[in-house]
């Protein structure tokens, strides 16, 4: 499995795999992307979110950044942009998963009671009922009792699939919500690592032309 893992995932640093998301322009990552528009926490692109989580999945435990190759330099604020929105939207998927995970324990609670109720109630019956014929008796009471082990099975089947669905999924949010976003100008002859502000600096002077020679590779 290791072996298959690093075989699909290349290694960035420090060890770390990198899941890779190739796009023609910034705009892809976005549902509805407007450059002047302030923060919208539920702008990110479905499809790439989706990517993300199913990526972490089968990464598993091993550490990661999220490298977004682009044909050429983007601007520090959409760069920004990107990764305050991804920062943030999974940060918001895992306060939704955590109100559901609330709701789950709170259902749990709910069914595992009413099963003890119907159940305490069906012993109490048991022979208390002379007035009626023992096949009356025998059917209420089991009646009662094949509906207390129904909620009580519920109960615990809904703590254990469900409670274990959203703790995995919280814990696959936040790992997305706090790795590095580094940016890749890909299709390039030389690599080299630049940080933002060197960037900037090659964008704003222009050093990267369009012509029909191949560019360096630029990390940020």
């Amino acid at each position: 499995m290791k072996e298959d893992i690093f075989s699909r995932y290349e290694s960035h640093s420090n060890r770390r795999l990198a899941i890779d998301v190739s796009v023609g322009k910034i705009e892809e990552l976005f549902e509805d992307f407007d450059s002047a528009a302030s923060y919208v926490k539920k702008d990110l692109d479905q499809d790439f979110v989706d990517y993300l989580i199913e990526s972490v999945r089968e990464i598993g435990s091993y550490d990661f950044v999220i490298r977004i190759h682009l044909p050429k330099l983007v601007q520090e604020k959409h760069r920004k942009r990107v990764r305050k929105s991804i920062r943030s939207y999974f940060r918001y998927l895992e306060l939704l998963e955590r109100r559901k995970l609330r709701k789950v324990l709170w259902k749990s609670f709910l069914l595992f009671g009413l099963g003890m109720f119907l159940l305490t109630i069906s012993m109490t019956l048991r022979g208390s009922m002379g007035h009626l014929s023992d096949m009356m008796q025998d059917l209420m009471v089991e009646g009662l009792t094949v509906a207390a082990w129904v909620s009580l099975w519920s109960a615990f089947a809904s703590l254990i699939f469900e409670l274990t669905t959203a703790v995995n999924d919280i814990r696959i949010y936040r790992r997305i919500a706090g790795r590095e976003v580094v940016f890749k100008i890909s299709n390039l002859s030389k690599t080299f690592q630049a940080d933002d502000a060197k960037v900037d600096r090659m964008a704003g002077a222009q050093i990267l032309k369009q012509t029909g020679e191949q560019k360096p590779t630029v990390i940020v």
